[in-house]
């Protein structure tokens, strides 16, 4: 019992010049590229899967519809073609993680990474390869949300109008209320990109206006009109020769007035950017001061309609625009981020309960492409725990951490819509915070 330590000790000297293998790092083409082809075997079966599934998902609800109207089979199919970006772009973080899970959890089955972390190569090593390959496809799903979504989707649901006969670009009963609360518009029927017909538009009378609807000052349709809005006060304005004391009159009695402009059509002329209102009339109502009955009080005219055929907005008098209209009353999550930055550029005015939606969705939709590389740098150092127990629990793991991914994120988006918590903190922090975890878990597993 006595001679152990000395065995030790003449075993340690012999065997001292030993060291440890050094992790290697550079490029190993033959390793890279048998995980890179494992990989990518089950990451199209994983991605065929769940296209297919999208695919018979539009088939079930749309395919019926053209077989209504007698579409050609050759329309259903560019349809389905086009309907096709949308889909993939949900399926890519996804299909990494479990694709990732997957190949490392089968490698440590085969004991293929006991072998390569034994010979120097660490398990994040080892999944260099999927590594690059999710960075390379986190650009592509930004390239889908930002560039190739918005156009394919346009273009699905005009051929989609065109081949069923509908016309799903039409709003009906659209409200729209401006950035600056000063306009209120009402469209029976809003179509996209065409003339609008039957348009209420509710604003004030301002200096601006005035002119506008007057004319020149002192010409015959001048007095006329401002004899018909002002009716019996119309008497009661100073005489025409002191022209500045009855200029102050008349803006007094109309700034601020509610009017209403009933517009039989109207469209948005994007040459010279401005709105042209071609036929329509308007009315005046009361101030609240003015009507002794308390329940009437802005609401009663002022006097008849009055009819117009002609009226030319520019930008500095309606901003608003029929995208900036259409884009209001759409989902926010379906807005881009050009339109959303564009949105939040331009509209200065917008309600803060407005903007924390905009600015959420906006750092959401840029986290979330970047949940294709947070899909492989978690599966890696999650997989360690699966080299022995095989595949079916490393696919348990990755679907309970997309649920929770999925549900924190959601949770965040809706503290930040609400304004409960920062736009910038909610739409980044679920990405960063998973992120941040597989990079702690890395270093204290020592992958």
């Amino acid at each position: 019992m006595a001679e152990y330590p000395k065995i030790q000790i003449e075993f340690a000297e012999r065997y001292q010049d030993l060291k440890l293998l050094k992790r290697r790092w550079f490029p190993m083409w033959t390793l890279d590229g048998y995980i890179l082809k494992e990989f990518l075997i089950k990451y199209m079966i994983l991605m065929l899967i769940f296209v297919t599934l999208f695919i018979l998902s539009d088939v079930y609800r749309d395919v019926p519809d053209f077989l209504e109207e007698g579409a050609s089979w050759k329309g259903v199919f560019l349809y389905l073609l086009l309907r096709l970006p949308g889909n993939v772009r949900f399926v890519l973080p996804i299909s990494m993680l479990l694709g990732c899970m997957w190949t490392m959890a089968a490698f440590g089955k085969n004991l293929e990474v006991t072998a390569m972390r034994a010979s120097g190569v660490s398990l994040v090593r080892c999944g260099g390869a999927i590594m690059a390959m999710g960075l390379a496809v986190t650009a592509l799903n930004i390239y889908f949300n930002e560039s190739l979504v918005p156009r394919t989707s346009v273009m699905s649901e005009q051929l989609f109008d065109r081949l069923t006969n509908s016309n799903s670009h039409a709003k009906s009963l659209l409200a729209y209320k401006s950035d600056d609360g000063k306009r209120r518009w009402l469209f029976q029927l809003f179509v996209s990109g065409e003339k609008q017909e039957n348009v209420t538009l509710k604003t004030q009378w301002d200096p601006t206006l005035i002119g506008k609807l007057l004319g020149d000052e002192g010409s015959e349709k001048y007095e006329n009109t401002l004899k018909s809005i002002l009716g019996i006060r119309y008497e009661q304005l100073p005489p025409v020769s002191e022209k500045e004391k009855r200029k102050q009159e008349i803006h007094r009695l109309l700034n601020g007035r509610k009017i209403d402009f009933t517009i039989e059509k109207s469209y948005y002329d994007k040459l010279n950017g401005q709105w042209v209102f071609e036929s329509g009339n308007f009315v005046s109502y009361d101030r609240a001061e003015e009507t002794l009955f308390a329940g009437s009080r802005g609401t009663m005219l002022l006097h008849q309609g009055i009819s117009f055929t002609d009226l030319r907005f520019p930008a500095a008098e309606i901003p608003e625009k029929p995208d900036d209209i259409l884009h209001a009353v759409e989902e926010k999550d379906n807005l881009s981020t050009p339109v959303i930055m564009n949105i939040l550029e331009n509209n200065k005015n917008i309600p803060d309960n407005v903007r924390c939606i905009y600015e959420t969705v906006l750092y959401y939709r840029l986290a979330f492409p970047w949940s294709c590389f947070l899909a492989v740098f978690l599966g890696i150092p999650l997989a360690t725990r699966n080299e022995r127990t095989g595949s079916m629990l490393a696919i348990i793991s990755a679907i309970a951490l997309i649920v929770i991914y999925i549900v924190i994120a959601q949770i965040f988006l809706i503290l930040g819509k609400s304004g409960i918590l920062d736009p910038l903190f909610c739409g980044l922090a679920p990405t960063v915070a998973f992120i941040v975890a597989g990079g702690i878990k890395i270093v204290h597993d020592r992958v």
